[in-house]
């Protein structure tokens, strides 16, 4: 009898922690392959694990990309976000609790 109720908590922990993730990737959304209004807000100097690079504003989420089609175009000094249209590629890097990085296509000022 403890058995099956250990086992039954173990599942129960098991299906509400899978169910937690699932929960928190669906709310973050993906950002792969699309075409998107955004806003360029900020370039991070700072050389570490999720941080360095361009940071994009689409909707209410924040996205990241570590390089640029053509870097001329933007610069590294965002001083007020500058509207752009991107075209993102695949995921490169998820960051966790921060803006996942994307490769980024195409960047067209707006």
């Amino acid at each position: 009898m403890n058995k099956v109720i250990l086992l039954t908590a173990v599942f129960l922990l098991f299906t509400v922690s899978l169910s937690n993730c699932e929960n928190k990737d669906a709310s973050k959304g993906s950002f792969a392959n699309l075409t998107l209004n955004a806003e360029i807000v900020e370039f991070i100097t700072e050389k570490c694990g999720c941080c360095w690079g361009w940071k994009f504003k689409v909707g209410d989420h924040f996205i990241k990309a570590d390089s640029l089609p053509d870097v001329t175009l933007i610069g590294y000094t965002i001083k007020n976000p500058i509207p752009v249209i991107i075209e993102t590629g695949k995921l490169k890097e998820d960051c966790g609790s921060n803006p996942d990085y994307y490769e980024i296509k195409s960047l067209i000022l707006k």
